[in-house]
């Protein structure tokens, strides 16, 4: 065999070194690419074992929590199922308070002391809090607080959840959560727990355990809605039933052709019969009940109208054909289409009512005959007794007049004898030195006004017996005066002296005379009581002024007082303390009518240190 060693051959041996280096390498790579594979591939089945692991424990809580109506037992589950599946540390649910709104702890499970268990099963969630928002008012999916994560709210919870990472999660079936699952872990054994992070594999876990738990609370929710309902809808029905046969009031169905569908007792002993199903048998027709035709027909029509009928009266026959008065209450029940299904009422014997009405409107008759015949006596009476307060009022006013005749006597006395003296020295004058005109002005400007002062005394005389026909506004001050200028000349000859206080200028709508009338009764026996004391510097003081609205005179005097033992007599008519030829005992009376009945006022007297004091209100 020869062998070429060519420079061509060894360029051959060469290429092929080449290309089995390059061959060697790219099946080096496809070794790495396949080791990287099947390192995925272990991963993804790793993450399918876990997955598959976890379904099943789902299944497994599914198939335990389907076995359960009781929501705290679900809870309780949830929990438990957190910890030892989804292996986190711990694990609390808080639920909702359908009065207050606030989520309280009522399940948790994990890793707590004694201490710790209680702390947290104390704590609750205001619906408003600030932490809450982003579930309740934004509708987020979740919650998490970690160290490089989560809001100054979230991390405020931590001491209260005793977590220092944690997830929170709505368990909802409405538009408000019904609870809130809380679960994570504390700092110091974090290392040994599933972290809290939010991987696709933690968020899918979570979810699917949220999502199972909301739809279970959903359906206990609405199971225990629909109980009860149930319960709501018996208890309703069976109080209607009791309603039905216990009532007092008859209550009956009855078709629009006129045959009783239903009808309870009361309605049956009402109409004579001795049981509803005796009613039902022998009345076909409700039109056989009436005792005039025309009334069933009235009501037909009304229904017919209206859809509905109150308080309808009419008169029916019982099973013994004896009448009675009913009424009737009665509407329509319709189908979806409108048309008229039957009627539905109530029926009330009203039988003992109309006799009383009967009787009622005879004695009413009677009344009325009695009460026109008793408002004559009445005005008659009432005309009488007014006669008598005039006649009383004129006879307390005549009583006075002499007083007022003998002030008038001393008022003008000294003003007489003043005109005779300028008449005199006018007389002298002329003889004497004669007449100038200056004299004469000044003795006629005396005069003349001895004369204005001497006629104000009979004006306000005059004034006194002014008759009062209806009610007029008056100054009291006016009155006030009045009547101290009458009694002034007698005043100053028992040297009794008299105070005026006034505050504004209150003003009265009354009789301005009687007002006067009252005035000069309480100085009258004011000065006589002061004469009656002799009293050193007797005093008589008046005040005037506004209280709460209304206007008050206060009359008091130092003359000691009214005795005690006849302090409440002295407005008795014809009591006096005086003798018969001094006193009538009419006057305190007439002042006490006049300010309370004619002035809708008050009068009262007390004693004061040292006299009495009278009180006028109006």
């Amino acid at each position: 065999m020869t062998i070429d060693h060519s420079p061509k051959q060894a360029n051959t041996g060469k290429l092929g070194k080449d290309t089995l280096q390059l061959e060697k390498e790219a099946l080096s790579e496809q070794v790495k690419r396949l080791i990287r594979a099947e390192g995925e591939l272990y991963e993804s089945q790793q993450e399918l074992d876990a997955q598959i692991k976890e379904y099943k424990g789902l299944y497994e809580l599914n198939r335990i929590l389907n076995g359960t109506f009781n929501l705290v037992n679900i809870f309780r589950e949830t929990v438990a199922y957190a910890v030892q599946k989804l292996e986190f540390e711990k694990a609390v649910i808080f639920r909702k308070d359908e009065e207050t709104g606030s989520y309280y702890v009522c399940a948790l499970d994990g890793y707590y002391d004694p201490e710790e268990k209680t702390l947290v099963s104390k704590f609750t969630l205001k619906q408003d809090d600030r932490c809450l928002l982003p579930l309740i008012a934004a509708g987020k999916e979740y919650l998490i607080c970690k160290d490089d994560s989560g809001a100054a709210e979230l991390l405020e919870l931590r001491p209260e959840l005793h977590m220092d990472e944690y997830f929170i999660y709505p368990l909802r079936c409405y538009a408000l959560p019904q609870a809130l699952l809380a679960i994570g872990n504390s700092a110091d054994h974090a290392a040994f727990y599933r972290r809290v992070e939010e991987s696709a594999g933690a968020l899918l876990c979570l979810g699917n355990l949220v999502g199972l738990v909301s739809s279970l609370i959903e359906n206990r929710i609405t199971f225990e809605r629909m109980e009860k309902a149930r319960e709501h809808e018996r208890l309703a029905e069976a109080k209607y039933r009791s309603i039905f046969e216990n009532a007092a009031e008859g209550i009956f169905q009855r078709t629009t052709e006129g045959k009783y569908l239903d009808a309870n007792p009361a309605l049956a002993h009402m109409l004579g019969y001795a049981s509803t199903q005796e009613l039902m048998a022998e009345v076909i027709d409700v039109k056989q009940l009436y005792l005039h035709p025309e009334s069933h027909a009235e009501l037909e029509r009304l229904l017919e109208e209206h859809g509905a009928v109150e308080g309808f009266e009419a008169e029916v026959y019982r099973k013994d054909r004896s009448v009675i008065w009913v009424v009737l209450n009665m509407h329509t029940v319709r189908d979806g289409a409108g048309r008229p299904l039957l009627y539905e009422g109530t029926a009330d014997d009203v039988t003992g009512r109309k006799k009383s009405e009967k009787a009622l409107r005879e004695s009413e008759q009677k009344f009325r005959q009695l009460s026109e015949a008793l408002e004559q006596r009445v005005r008659e009476t009432v005309a009488e007794l007014r006669q008598k307060d005039r006649l009383l009022i004129l006879q307390g006013r005549q009583a006075v007049m002499g007083e007022m005749l003998s002030n008038i006597a001393h008022q003008w006395r000294q003003p007489l004898n003043m005109l005779a003296l300028l008449a005199q020295e006018l007389q002298i004058t002329a003889k004497t030195e004669g007449l100038s005109e200056e004299f004469i002005d000044g003795n006629v400007k005396r005069t003349l006004e001895i004369i204005t002062h001497m006629s104000k005394t009979i004006d306000d005389f005059r004034y006194f017996f002014k008759p009062d026909n209806e009610k007029v506004g008056f100054r009291v001050m006016e009155t006030i005066e009045k009547a101290v200028s009458l009694l002034d000349g007698s005043f100053q000859i028992h040297g009794i002296r008299t105070e005026v206080d006034q505050t504004g200028d209150p003003r009265i709508n009354g009789y301005p005379t009687q007002f006067v009338q009252v005035l000069l009764n309480i100085l009258i026996n004011a000065r006589d009581a002061l004469i009656a004391g002799h009293r050193e510097m007797p005093l008589v003081r008046i005040r005037v002024f506004t209280e709460d609205g209304k206007t008050v005179v206060v009359i008091a005097d130092n003359a000691g007082g009214v005795p005690e033992e006849i302090r409440d007599k002295i407005f008795e008519p014809y009591f006096t303390t005086k003798g018969p030829d001094q006193g009538t005992g009419i006057g305190l009376f007439m002042c006490k009518t006049i300010i309370e009945k004619n002035m809708t006022g008050h009068l009262t007297v007390r004693n004061i240190e040292g006299g009495a004091e009278f009180r006028i209100e109006v």
